[in-house]
C-alpha cells in the first residue's frame, strides 16, 4: 500500500513539473518583446540628436536664416521690387497721397518729389541691412542650451521670436546712425524737404489742419527691423517644415528628430 502511495504522488509530482514546463515557454515570448523594447529605446535614444547637437543645430539654422536674411534684402531692389517689404511713404503722407495723385497741378509739382522720396527710402534700408549680421550674430552665440531645446520645441516662429527678443533694442540703435547715413547717401533730402514744404504749403487743399513733421529715419528705421525679421521667420519655417532646406548633416539630425516634430 505505502509502494502505491509513493508511486502515486511521484507521478503527480512529475506530471506537475511536466505541465509546469509546457506553460513556461508561452511567457518567453513576452519577456523578450519587453527586452527588446527597452534595447529599441535605448537605441532610439542614443541615435536622436545631443543636447550638444541640438544647441549647434539651431544655431546653425539661425546663422542661415539671418545670411539669406540680409542677402535678400540689402541687394539692389531687395525692398523696392518686393511687394512684401517695399517700404510705402510715411503714414502722416500716405493720407494725401491719394489727393496730391488725383490733382494734376499738385501730382505734376509733387508726384516726383513723392516717387523720388519712395524710392530713396527702399535704397537706403537696403544699405542698412548689411550691418545686422554682427547684432544677429552676437545673440545667436550667446543662445544657451536652455533656449536652443525651448526654440527647437517651440515651433514655428520660435527662433525668430527668440531673435526679436534678444535683439530689438539693439538694431533699432544699430540701425539708426546707419538709416541717417543711408538716406544721406541716396540723396532723400533732395525729396524729403521739398515735399514737407510743398504738403504744407498746400494742406488746406489736402484737408490737412496742421503740418506735418514725420520722422523719417524713425520710419524708415522701424520697416526695415520688421523686413528683417519677417525674412528670416521665412527662412526658419523652410528648415522646420521642408527637409530640402536642411543643408547639412547637423541640420537634418536636428530638425528631423522627435523632439523637433513634437
Amino acid at each position: 500500500m505505502m509502494r502505491k502511495l509513493i508511486f502515486l504522488f511521484t507521478y503527480l509530482g512529475i506530471s506537475v513539473l511536466g505541465n509546469a514546463q509546457v506553460k513556461l515557454p508561452k511567457a518567453l515570448p513576452n519577456v523578450a518583446q519587453a527586452v527588446q523594447g527597452l534595447k529599441s529605446l535605448g537605441q532610439g535614444m542614443e541615435s536622436g540628436p545631443s543636447i550638444e547637437e541640438i544647441g549647434a543645430g539651431l544655431k546653425e539654422a539661425l546663422d542661415a536664416g539671418v545670411a539669406t536674411g540680409v542677402s535678400q534684402l540689402s541687394r539692389v531692389g531687395g525692398f523696392a521690387e518686393n511687394l512684401l517689404y517695399r517700404i510705402p511713404l510715411p503714414p502722416e503722407i500716405q493720407s494725401v497721397e491719394e489727393k496730391i495723385r488725383k490733382n494734376p497741378l499738385l501730382n505734376a509739382g509733387i508726384g516726383p518729389k513723392l516717387d523720388g522720396l519712395i524710392a530713396a527710402m527702399n535704397q537706403g534700408a537696403e544699405v542698412a541691412v548689411k550691418e545686422a549680421t554682427p547684432i544677429f550674430k552676437e545673440a545667436i552665440t550667446d543662445m544657451t542650451i536652455k533656449d536652443a531645446l525651448g526654440i527647437l520645441q517651440g515651433g514655428d516662429g520660435a527662433a525668430t521670436a527668440y531673435l526679436r527678443q534678444e535683439t530689438s533694442d539693439g538694431i533699432q540703435a544699430a540701425f539708426a546712425p546707419i538709416i541717417e547715413a543711408a538716406l544721406k547717401t541716396v540723396d532723400a533730402g533732395r525729396y524729403w524737404t521739398p515735399l514737407i514744404q510743398a504738403v504744407n504749403a498746400n494742406k488746406k487743399v489736402l484737408g490737412l489742419t496742421e503740418d506735418i513733421e514725420p520722422d523719417l529715419p524713425t520710419y524708415v528705421n522701424a520697416r526695415a527691423r520688421e523686413a528683417m525679421y519677417k525674412e528670416i521667420g521665412i527662412q526658419e519655417q523652410k528648415i522646420r517644415k521642408d527637409p530640402l532646406a536642411r543643408t547639412s548633416a547637423l541640420l537634418k539630425s536636428v530638425f528631423g528628430s522627435k523632439i523637433a516634430q513634437g
